[in-house]
């Protein structure tokens, strides 16, 4: 049997290509579509006998309508069907899967552990933007949520966007820039806006467009980012505290664009548990491999994973 995992249509793309339950191809890419290379690539292992999509793309439209994101809900072009037309794999029938089952079927079916707390904290996919699993001798059971718009990612890229950058692909330049600032200067500004436990005060998907301060130099910029990382790294440090109390695991696995923030995981996240595990690229990328694991349950052994450089891997 053969299984493609696709992530697509989404900020990037990813293939995974399962034989007999074996993971092996796997390629991600910036653009949103594959190129015909890609996919000529992944035929040579034979052609499809099922595809697993990364997410519900009709419960996703259910929550951009409920976001009033209206002529994004209506856009019927990047419907997954279309696309697999589109790439000529059509033939082959299709299940869907829950946005973050697959960012958590990433991490736990690939790391090394039988039981373990796995932490998934991102933007937004469906309408789940922070989870909590416990995995246990081969099966995932989710234990806690936070659905749309309470999120950390969000939280973060619209204080991105704030700074002058470009939300969802240069967060990480909003983490450099935390270093050479001053979080006390707005931190009960910037605190106003997230809660306690991932619960966002006000919805920040569009953007702050009531910050009350001008902002006008870079110093002003550096602080307001620091300030930022002070806030997301005292959440993150409730929710790893939470994970641990909800599964009693001595063990992590951290998947979801958040658990980019290097800063994050070296202060609160490293220090909790005995053994991490992560993927190179623990967003969206990885979701094509977690989109087969989470239905077929398969432990993906002998891959020659990147090293990690977001957290410190300890297995």
């Amino acid at each position: 049997m053969i299984h493609w995992g696709i992530n697509a249509l989404n900020h990037g793309s990813s293939l995974a290509v399962f034989k007999n339950g074996a993971l092996q191809s796997w390629v991600s890419c910036k653009e949103d579509e594959f190129d015909t290379a890609v996919i000529t690539e992944a035929l040579h292992h034979g052609a499809p006998d099922r595809i697993f999509w990364y997410e519900r793309p009709w419960v996703k439209k259910a929550r951009q309508v409920y976001a009033g994101q209206y002529k994004t809900a209506l856009d019927m072009s990047v419907l997954p069907g279309r696309y697999l037309n589109k790439i000529r794999v059509h033939y082959a029938p299709v299940t869907y899967t829950p946005h973050h089952a697959s960012h958590a079927a990433s991490g736990y079916y690939t790391s090394p552990f039988n039981h373990c707390a796995v932490v998934v904290l991102d933007a937004i996919g469906e309408f789940e933007c922070a989870t909590i699993w416990e995995g246990k001798h081969g099966e995932l059971k989710k234990v806690w949520s936070r659905t749309y718009p309470h999120s950390l990612g969000l939280f973060y890229s619209a204080f991105t966007k704030l700074c002058g950058l470009e939300p969802i692909k240069q967060e990480h330049l909003l983490q450099q820039m935390s270093d050479q600032g001053d979080p006390d200067r707005v931190y009960f500004d910037v605190k106003e806006y997230m809660g306690t436990l991932v619960y966002a005060h006000k919805n920040m998907h569009r953007g702050i467009n009531d910050w009350p301060h001008e902002i006008r130099n870079l110093q002003d910029q550096c602080d307001i980012a620091a300030a930022v990382q002070e806030v997301f790294t005292e959440q993150v440090d409730m929710v790893m505290r939470t994970a641990k109390d909800l599964t009693g695991a001595d063990c992590l696995v951290y998947m979801g664009g958040c658990a980019m923030n290097s800063k994050a995981n070296a202060s609160v996240v490293e220090p909790k548990f005995d053994y991490i595990w992560s993927l190179p690229n623990p967003g969206d990328p990885s979701s094509s491999i977690g989109a087969v694991a989470y239905h077929t349950r398969n432990r993906i052994w002998n891959w020659q994973w990147q090293d990690c450089k977001h957290i410190k891997i300890k297995v």
